[in-house]
């Protein structure tokens, strides 16, 4: 297997160990003075010396002035950091435009990686919550994760409010996709006025608060501003307090609920059948909010992206679930940002992309550049797809290429291959992009290319081609030469080509005795050989992964969700 990418390897020696973050730091002394401020004992102290890091001051900002003015903060653990830290800071800064930006990191690791890369952070490990939320459980997520998200996702606000520092906080899930500051003119002012409580200026309310793309009046706090006000103060002191005397429910049911709370009158009767009610004493100083329009903050399980969106929110069903296919919906999207990465090593979209370090892979010569289910002969076997994956992941191993996911082509639709194919199990050894990749113009070389240049090869059962300009060239493989040599031979031409398109002719037809049922069935390296498949491609395969023995026919492309991704939910395929 090759090396793991360069930000990999980045991760791995700067979380390792602290004097692994000093090495791969380009400022050592400012990231041993990080490092030492992430043991100070109080979150307080900790949240205090990033603020004071990034060169933020207390004191409410004026009130015209832009939300990228205010301090913005986020909250990771190594779970996120490990691959999009830096595109998040980098997004932070130049998409959003937020001048100050802190991370809250939850895990030693980030804390490392925070400290190594420059990126002002306060640890809030498991150890520190103080034991906020701790009888809450969620069915399918770490408790102690949910402790300390939820307890310091509020314990923070409450700090940065009593500080007087007005701030913006975005989840990690988050992708802004321009400036925060066009969120001044989304609180729908002509839509839904009755559900919020508002009389002043929108820039004068305390809470500025993100809502469902499906449903405009129900609060989603993966984004959320907050002026340094009395109210703001007493809201996330209550919030706190809620939480507390209601260990067990959702930190968003309870900050809607609150919001509400905070709208009523003195006066006005708590409704019989809110069950939901909060426990703690109406508010002396109500918080007036608004909610953010909710096609240009878009938080759905399906979003839907306009011209007019300014981040996008991708959700699960359950709270803290499926990091991943969070990750791989918001690339298919188009969300992703992909331009910052650790100190030199290249990003994953931009010019470091295609500054000749990186280079790809992708599948040719069928419908869609596809893996298609719906040949004769292949119809509607499983197995052929799952050879045909192992094969472009051996071609990518062996040339030291990015692979370009292909799609799953099946009867009237498409499918993503990350639905049925568990991308944990292909390891960091080889690495990978999403299907849409090359149809995002933010993942192109320049303004009018994808890739600088591209070479064509097909390899078929008695001969190779190669794509010219005159059509392709033929040639007929090694007398005697195994599988393994052929794909070498074949592909060694074209090593300078930035994208590499392969047909996999060869590997297609499935059969009774074809190659994917050779693949699958060869029982040892002597049968495996003898047969002309090589025994490291018959390992890879084994390694592989699924979820099911065929993709999922509900699991289109057209209608992709988070929560279908397959990332560490997979099983070994069985030999038929």
């Amino acid at each position: 297997a090759p090396a793991a990418a360069p930000s990999r390897r980045w991760w791995l020696a700067a979380t390792a160990s602290d004097e692994g973050a000093v090495q791969v730091s380009k400022d050592p002394e400012t990231t041993r003075r990080a490092l030492e401020a992430s043991r100070l004992t109080s979150l307080d102290d900790r949240l205090q010396a990033a603020v004071s890091s990034e060169g933020a001051v207390p004191g409410a900002t004026v009130l015209a002035a832009p939300l990228s003015k205010r301090l913005a903060w986020t909250m990771m653990d190594k779970k996120y950091a490990h691959d999009m830290l830096f595109d998040v800071a980098h997004m932070a800064r130049h998409v959003a435009g937020f001048e100050k930006l802190v991370v809250v990191a939850l895990d030693q690791k980030t804390t490392r990686a925070c400290a190594a890369g420059g990126i002002s952070a306060a640890s809030a490990g498991a150890s520190q919550s103080n034991g906020v939320q701790a009888s809450g459980k969620m069915k399918g997520v770490s408790n102690s994760l949910v402790e300390v998200v939820q307890g310091a996702k509020f314990k923070a606000s409450l700090w940065f409010v009593q500080k007087g520092y007005d701030f913006v906080f975005f989840e990690a899930d988050v992708w802004f996709t321009k400036s925060v500051d066009v969120l001044w003119s989304a609180a729908h002012r002509d839509v839904v006025t009755y559900q919020e409580s508002r009389t002043l200026p929108l820039e004068e309310v305390d809470l500025y608060v993100a809502a469902h793309q499906n449903n405009p009046t129900y609060t989603n706090i993966g984004v959320y501003a907050a002026r340094a006000t009395d109210a703001s103060r007493e809201f996330f002191s209550g919030l706190l307090e809620e939480m507390r005397l209601k260990p067990g429910k959702h930190d968003q049911l309870l900050f809607h609920n609150l919001l509400t709370w905070h709208r009523m009158k003195p006066s006005q009767p708590v409704p019989g059948n809110w069950g939901d009610a909060p426990k703690i004493p109406r508010p002396t100083n109500p918080a007036a909010w608004a909610f953010i329009d909710n096609h240009q903050g878009v938080a759905s399980t399906h979003p839907i992206i306009t011209q007019d969106t300014a981040f996008v929110h991708t959700l699960g069903n359950v709270p803290l679930d499926s990091q991943e296919g969070k990750k791989i919906q918001s690339k298919e999207l188009g969300a992703w940002h992909g331009l910052g990465s650790p100190p030199g090593t290249p990003s994953y979209y931009g010019a470091s992309a295609h500054d000749g370090r990186t280079k790809y892979l992708a599948l040719d010569g069928s419908p869609l550049n596809g893996i298609s289910l719906c040949e004769r002969g292949d119809y509607h076997n499983g197995r052929v797809a799952k050879a045909r994956v192992a094969v472009l992941l051996a071609l990518a191993a062996h040339t030291g290429r990015v692979l370009l996911l292909p799609r799953v082509v099946v009867d009237y639709h498409q499918y993503f291959l990350w639905t049925f194919l568990d991308l944990k199990s292909v390891g960091y050894g080889v690495e990978w992009r999403e299907t849409n990749f090359p149809s995002n113009p933010r993942s192109w070389k320049n303004g009018t290319h994808a890739f600088g240049s591209t070479a064509r090869v097909s390899l078929q059962k008695h001969a190779v081609g190669t794509m010219t300009g005159a059509g392709p060239r033929w040639a007929a493989p090694p007398k005697g030469g195994a599988l393994a040599d052929l794909l070498a031979a074949a592909l060694k031409p074209h090593d300078g080509a930035e994208l590499l398109l392969v047909d996999l002719d060869f590997s297609r037809k499935g059969g009774k005795v074809g190659f994917v049922s050779t693949l699958a069935n060869c029982e040892s390296e002597q049968a495996c050989e003898r047969r002309g498949i090589p025994w490291e491609l018959v390992q890879l395969y084994r390694k592989l992964r699924w979820c099911g023995d065929y993709i999922d026919p509900d699991r289109l492309a057209a209608k992709s969700f988070q929560g279908w991704d397959c990332f560490g939910k997979g099983r070994a395929p069985p030999a038929v």
